[in-house]
């Protein structure tokens, strides 16, 4: 599908030439030669505080651009909960550790800024790691009790877009088909989402942030069927919790996923995987690029304390990994640390600066962590995404060794084990089927039994997709799950949600601190999508960058790029209507419960299109 002009990336430097000092170095995907921001005066020093995918971006745009950036990430490596999960001492006969990944690492077609990214990381040998991306081609809803699985192909397809009561009717005997819903509940869910795909932006933040998506798809009337698969149960964009998240952002993801389906908009197929371990196919190359860019990596340093002095980051303060402490000194500070780790960083002091700093105290975080299994031989399943969709734990799984380029069993673990079953756990407080108790009351090896007994549930144990114990050679719970004293488990990586009304408490990437910006999952993003993803925190990491040209006064600098989502010109003149009715204090013309506006808070709607 061609893009559209507002989605393509604008041409950048072929080549970058890196001045005060640095080599030069060859940036793919770019074209000319970029030159040093502001007739090379100082005010250079860039200090990113993590080595996750917002930190990653905001170090890569810097580096093309001459900054001098050195990243300090806590852990030993870089990526985040991007990077892949090595099993210690797995490995025989010069193979590798047996790998594993925090989630099932899915790049989706409404993806446009990550895209980009990975096609300006160069391989060695030619190409970039754009092209360790393979299309997933089936997404399976695996049913429990011996009923028959949903098998939903992702590929394009067409639904008519003309007007909203074709579309009304089309998305509701395609629900109706192929999920099995009652035609009653197909079609009201299907009103539902056209109402938000053609409400306006004013509505969808003024209106819709404040309404929870259960609520709105009016879940708790409908049958379990239709709560498990619209309200609950599907899982596969883990940061869409529908019992918590609002209507708006719930409804994003949907009409992204939409668009995908009916190729509108896409940057490629609607659903991808790495091929390979997350961390060979991109982390690893992403880092030798920049190296070679100039940036500079300071692992085994936990961020403590930013000083504030005279309105300024003076410096920040970081524990080493031998215990000490060091003090980081730059001109410009990226914090580019989870949500829940930065709050700890904004002292009385940084408060006081920046309000919106101390909003995101009411950001709200959950367990989503992942466990593989190492089966003896190929799993008898499809080679795609399986929705487990009575499983208590929300699972989603993928075989994602079935897609890896690599032969699985010459190149990692032991050589007996030839495939790697990963999944993610999306539930951590619902009692499982085993134990009678949350995920997060189980031990490490009581969370992996419990895990492979929902899906058992799900596939069965023996039959032509069926899940024998004997395929099992070995487990692995992601590390950043551990045991705690006195039984269950703690969590050193949380996974942030988008509550209802979470938008007004999210800060953009620049600070009202001059030389402080925002660089993670957290930060208002506005191109695409803005629930947790690494879109959303590749897009932070841009915004993050374009701030600090602008503070640093680099007017000679090429631009940051930010990448528009797609919007269906046919809904234009629907949400045009929609604009007059919501200025009027009308509901939207398909809102059965005629519900008012509800304007409690003020939308920030001439952002939203920047």
């Amino acid at each position: 599908m061609e893009m559209s002009e507002a989605m393509r990336p604008e041409g950048l430097p072929r080549r970058t030439l890196l001045r005060y000092g640095a080599a030069a170095a060859g940036a793919a995907g770019l074209a000319g030669p970029a030159r040093a921001f502001a007739g090379g005066r100082p005010g250079r020093r860039v200090a990113v505080l993590g080595a996750g995918v917002g930190g990653l971006t905001v170090a890569h745009e810097l580096a093309e651009r001459g900054f001098e950036v050195t990243v300090h990430e806590r852990r030993s490596v870089a990526g985040g909960k991007a990077r892949s999960l090595y099993v210690p001492h797995s490995s025989t006969g010069g193979r590798r550790d047996l790998p594993g990944e925090h989630g099932h690492r899915g790049v989706f077609g409404f993806y446009h800024n990550l895209p980009d990214t990975l096609r300006r990381i160069p391989l060695p040998g030619g190409g970039s790691v754009f092209g360790n991306l393979t299309a997933v081609s089936w997404i399976e809803l695996a049913r429990s009790g011996g009923r028959p699985a949903i098998p939903v192909p992702v590929r394009s397809g067409r639904l008519p877009l003309a007007n909203a009561d074709l579309l009304v009717a089309s998305v509701a005997g395609l629900l109706a088909e192929s999920l099995r819903l009652p035609p009653g509940e197909a079609a009201f869910f299907a009103k539902q989402a056209v109402m938000l795909f053609t409400s306006c932006t004013e509505r969808r933040f003024g209106q819709w942030e404040h309404v929870g998506w259960w609520d709105y798809i009016e879940a708790a009337r409908m049958s379990q069927d239709y709560q498990r698969l619209f309200g609950g149960g599907v899982q596969l964009l883990q940061a869409l919790r529908p019992p918590t998240a609002s209507a708006r952002t719930s409804g994003q993801g949907l009409e992204s996923i939409v668009y995908d389906l009916v190729g509108r908009g896409s940057d490629g197929p609607a659903d991808r995987i790495f091929n390979a371990p997350t961390s060979e196919a991109w982390i690893d190359p992403w880092v030798a690029h920049l190296r070679g860019l100039g940036v500079r990596f300071a692992f085994g340093q936990h961020v403590e304390h930013l000083e504030l002095h005279g309105g300024r980051i003076a410096a920040a303060h970081v524990r080493t990994a031998q215990g000490g402490s060091e003090r980081i000194d730059a001109d410009w500070f990226v914090a580019a640390v989870p949500s829940e780790r930065a709050t700890r960083l904004w002292n009385g002091a940084l408060r006081a600066a920046d309000p919106r700093l101390a909003a995101m105290d009411g950001l709200q975080q959950i367990w989503c962590n992942g466990v593989q299994f190492f089966l003896r031989r190929p799993a008898p399943v499809i080679a795609g995404h399986i929705v487990h969709v009575d499983s208590p734990w929300k699972l989603v799984s993928i075989s994602q060794s079935k897609l890896w380029r690599a032969p699985f069993a010459r190149t990692w673990g032991d050589g007996r084990a030839q495939e790697s079953l990963s999944v993610d756990v999306s539930d951590w407080e619902t009692p499982g089927i085993l134990y009678g108790r949350p995920a997060r009351q189980c031990t490490r090896a009581e969370i992996a039994r419990e895990v492979w007994a929902q899906m058992q549930q799900h596939l069965g144990r023996t039959g032509p997709h069926g899940l024998d114990d004997g395929l099992l050679h070995s487990w692995y719970v992601d590390e950043s799950i551990t045991d705690a004293p006195g039984g269950g488990t703690r969590n050193d990586d949380l996974y942030l949600i988008n509550t209802t009304g979470s938008w007004d408490l999210r800060p953009d990437a620049a600070t009202a601190v001059p030389n402080l910006f925002l660089a993670a999952d957290y930060v208002r993003t506005y191109s695409n999508i803005d629930f947790t993803s690494m879109e959303t925190a590749n897009e932070a990491g841009r915004r993050a960058a374009a701030a600090v040209l602008v503070a640093a006064g680099a007017t000679e600098a090429p631009a940051v790029r930010t990448f528009k989502g797609y919007e269906a010109p046919e809904f234009a003149a629907a949400k045009a209507e929609d604009r007059t009715r919501w200025q009027r204090g009308l509901p939207h013309v398909l809102d059965s419960r005629r519900r008012a506006p509800g304007r409690g808070a003020t939308p920030t709607s001439p952002q939203l299109t920047t």
